[in-house]
């Protein structure tokens, strides 16, 4: 799959699922967009693109701010003059508390980066996707936006249930003008090092992650963040030009109903 003269604009790219995503792009020909709140990373990770050959630009921006997203679309469709991918990838958790002591600050802040974040983003590119008539649109969502969560709070997997809604509204939307949009729910993704994961308040330590694996994992690993980079290149190729719509797990198999979570659960 070669994506050369396009374009592609991957958000909350200066890390992770972001950046493994934008490196898969860029090996593939095409210009990447490393867009993230965290300017340096974006930057820094544009530095190692380039010093491979390949083609990059970042932004520092808050996906929350609306303004501040349609400015930098202008401005790079003002450079190339075609936008042929998002990848709506920015989240944030929020950290875990029960429901009665979730404030609303917090509540607020995740569902305006992880929903209308995406929003945003949509909506900016759409406005040029469409007299193209082509693009393609993938939505980061999350196993916890149809399962729910035990360990992120209310507001995270009610923003990655928003997003799955959001693909579908968007969908139906922009078929019509050549438009493909798409979505994936991740499952447990190495995306932290093992001290990121000691400090998390939901005490994701190393043999929580194991056991987890042992019996929610029927594939018995923790999924790279290439495993979800090389999905969206599928879902952003003409591969899948007839693919519309959908939601797609990838998660070792974490939402079936496998033999290890009977033996767990039920001890046979």
């Amino acid at each position: 799959m070669e994506f050369k003269d396009k374009v592609a604009i991957i958000t909350g790219a200066a890390r992770g699922i972001g950046e493994a995503t934008a490196w898969a792009f860029a090996e593939r020909g095409a210009t990447v967009v490393i867009v993230d709140i965290n300017g340096e990373g974006a930057s820094k990770v544009v530095a190692d693109i380039k010093v491979k050959g390949y083609n990059a630009m970042a932004f520092a921006v808050d996906v929350s701010d609306k303004k501040a997203v349609d400015a930098m679309v202008e401005d790079v469709f003002e450079k190339y003059g075609r936008i042929d991918i998002l990848v709506n990838n920015a989240y944030i958790s929020g950290g875990y508390a029960l429901v009665t002591e979730t404030s609303q600050e917090t509540w607020n802040k995740v569902i305006a980066v992880n929903l209308t974040g995406y929003f945003n983003c949509a909506q900016a590119v759409a406005r040029k996707m469409i007299p193209q008539r082509s693009g393609k649109i993938v939505n980061i969502s999350s196993g916890a936006g149809i399962n729910g969560s035990l360990s992120s709070g209310v507001q995270y997997p009610a923003s990655k249930a928003g997003i799955i809604g959001l693909t579908k509204g968007l969908a139906g939307d922009l078929a019509p003008f050549g438009i493909n949009v798409n979505c994936i729910t991740p499952g447990l993704i190495r995306t932290w090092t093992p001290e990121e994961m000691a400090e998390q308040a939901t005490g994701w330590t190393l043999e929580k992650v194991k056991r987890y694996i042992e019996v929610e994992v029927p594939l018995k690993r923790v999924g790279e963040p290439e495993d979800i980079a090389e999905t969206v290149v599928f879902l952003s190729s003409d591969a899948s030009s007839y693919i519309v719509g959908e939601v797609i797990n990838v998660d070792g198999g974490g939402m079936l109903d496998s033999v290890a979570k009977r033996e767990s659960l039920l001890g046979f």
